[in-house]
């Protein structure tokens, strides 16, 4: 009987070449298209879940008021960092000062590398739970000390060992501490070559006389949150933490410290006037709603 049926539909397709080809055709790209547009839908909703505690993770951010508009900013000084250590020290697990992610020089016996990175305190290993293939993140804690991913080791050093080697790092000799794996593509982290020692960046020329002024709006600062803390709440709960303490700027700037989640980084992160007005999330809908009809 069911081999009956395959002959029956193979001479419909045979007398109507030119429709069952068209039908066809199309049910398959149809299938296609939904089944990229859902892979891409899932790779924009897990993104950043490769950080095991993704959702204990925040940006500190400000908005601060200027002429009546209000502006959204990642960038923060580092007293604010200092400020919060001193006073809410409890209510975090950790906190990490970084530099913006750009291009340095690596080199090892005469091959040269251009990678991108960031300068970062100690704990972003353990805040950032990576993956360490070979020595330890605590490196950090050693000024002249640097960390690489796997590619930028592999780059470097080809199959030779690379952990206590030294590798000239822009016009600075730094010692290979350890080496993680690579952070994947839906992560904000992906570019993140190598991290260097938060130290060694505070003591270049332009950042010495950063750590008192909090005008000096040049840098990026991360929190963990502790286990026992509401981040919505502790979120309020430093809101004024800038406000209080930068004086006159404080005053005009009128400045709100806040925590942005890891989780809303990548589908929420416009602002408009002190509002989060959403972001890829709107593009998540939109295709979603075009693979449903396709």
């Amino acid at each position: 009987m069911v081999k009956n049926y395959f002959k029956i539909a193979w001479r419909n397709l045979i007398k109507n070449k030119v429709s069952s080809l068209i039908n066809i055709g199309g049910l398959a790209v149809g299938i296609a298209v939904a089944i990229l547009i859902g892979l891409w839908i899932w790779d924009e909703l897990s993104f950043n879940k490769y950080h095991e505690n993704y959702d204990r993770i925040a940006q500190v951010m400000q908005h601060q008021n200027f002429n009546g508009d209000i502006h959204t900013d990642k960038a923060i000084p580092i007293r604010l960092c200092t400020e919060l250590r001193n006073t809410y020290g409890n209510d975090f697990k950790h906190l990490v000062l970084s530099s913006w992610t750009n291009p340095h020089t690596l080199s090892f016996n005469g091959k040269i590398f251009s990678r991108r990175g960031n300068f970062m305190e100690p704990d972003a290993p353990k805040m950032l739970k990576l993956k360490m293939i070979k020595g330890s993140g605590a490196g950090l804690k050693d000024p002249s000390s640097i960390l690489l991913s796997q590619s930028a080791a592999q780059a470097v050093f080809n199959d030779t060992d690379p952990v206590s080697k030294i590798i000239k790092f822009d016009s600075v000799s730094l010692k290979v501490t350890g080496v993680y794996e690579d952070l994947p593509n839906n992560s904000t982290f992906n570019n993140l070559s190598f991290i260097a020692p938060w130290e060694l960046y505070a003591t270049l020329e332009e950042n010495k006389n950063a750590k008192e002024d909090w005008g000096a709006n040049s840098y990026q600062l991360f929190a963990e949150i502790a286990d026992h803390i509401d981040m919505a709440v502790l979120s309020v709960k430093i809101k004024d933490i800038k406000l209080n303490g930068s004086g006159e700027d404080g005053a005009r700037l009128k400045p709100i410290i806040f925590l942005q989640p890891m989780s809303r980084w990548n589908l929420y992160s416009e602002f408009k006037n002190g509002i989060n007005t959403g972001g890829k999330i709107q593009y998540v809908w939109l295709f979603g709603t075009i693979g449903v009809f396709v």
